[in-house]
């Protein structure tokens, strides 16, 4: 389903279940189907909202600068199109980021917050791996794309499995029939690394569970610490094994915390 949020912006999103609305939030890249593993179980227990991100997926191509202000903006929109007042906000990486902005300046619409292997600003580190990437993306096949960098999405853990996991999701992300543009993506980018909560993160009034990858080195652990230590309700829960890619590595593990600390 689309619908308009703002001049110019079509989000296009999926709406399962009932009972207490939940929006799901993707980052980087990713389209709101990288959620189906959480959502498709919680979505027995809660009303799952996961969407598109401008510049990606179904939603709106947006030919020019934005940041995740604009982005928090969207899912703000989004809320109001679906006539909701208040819902909880789960958001992974870059979408922790927007998730934490709607904490930010629209705490009465946030009930409960959940921030999966997420980070509070940009810094000349996360710059260097994104633009990084980006030119990786820019000159390599997609198949070569993800084996040159879902190191830094999957844990060394991950890698080790028997049940042929990494393969499995290098073949679902290079044959991703949505793959994002790369102006697009580099666009998302921009947006991640210029992003920066540290400083306003006190102003975060919603209960907040911050699920971090003890073996995340894209998003490592000093982030989810600096979360658990400015933002004054909080839940800091450390999943062992998991990289960035958490979501998908250790669906279950999410599906869990984040069912348990909703209800």
């Amino acid at each position: 389903m689309t619908i308009v949020v703002a001049p110019g912006i079509e989000l296009h999103y999926r709406d399962d279940g009932e009972g207490q609305p939940v929006l799901f939030i993707q980052g980087l890249g990713v389209d709101h189907r990288g959620w189906g593993a959480v959502t498709r179980p919680l979505s027995k227990r809660f009303r799952c909202i996961s969407y598109d991100n401008r510049d990606v997926g179904r939603s709106s191509t947006v030919d020019g600068p934005y940041d995740v202000l604009d982005m928090a903006a969207d899912a703000i929109g989004l809320l109001d199109a679906l006539g909701i007042a208040r819902a909880d906000i789960v958001g992974t990486s870059m979408g922790g980021v927007i998730a934490q902005e709607i904490a930010i300046r629209h705490p009465e619409r946030v009930r409960k917050l959940v921030l999966v292997t997420t980070y509070t600003s940009g810094d000349p580190r996360g710059s260097a791996i994104f633009e990084g990437q980006a030119l990786l993306r820019r000159t390599l096949s997609r198949e070569d794309y993800c084996r040159a960098t879902f190191w830094s999405v999957y844990s060394h853990q991950d890698y080790r499995r028997t049940d042929g996991f990494i393969e499995q999701m290098i073949a679902r992300t290079a044959g991703n029939d949505l793959w994002q543009s790369q102006d697009a993506y580099e666009r998302h980018v921009r947006a991640v690394t210029s992003a920066n909560t540290e400083g306003r993160l006190s102003q975060i009034a919603a209960p907040t569970l911050i699920l971090a990858g003890a073996e995340d080195i894209l998003t490592p652990m000093r982030f989810s610490e600096r979360l658990a230590s400015d933002i004054p309700n909080n839940r800091l829960q450390v999943v062992e094994g998991a990289g960035h890619g958490m979501i998908w590595s250790h669906a279950g593990r999410v599906v869990d915390a984040v069912g348990e600390f909703l209800s």
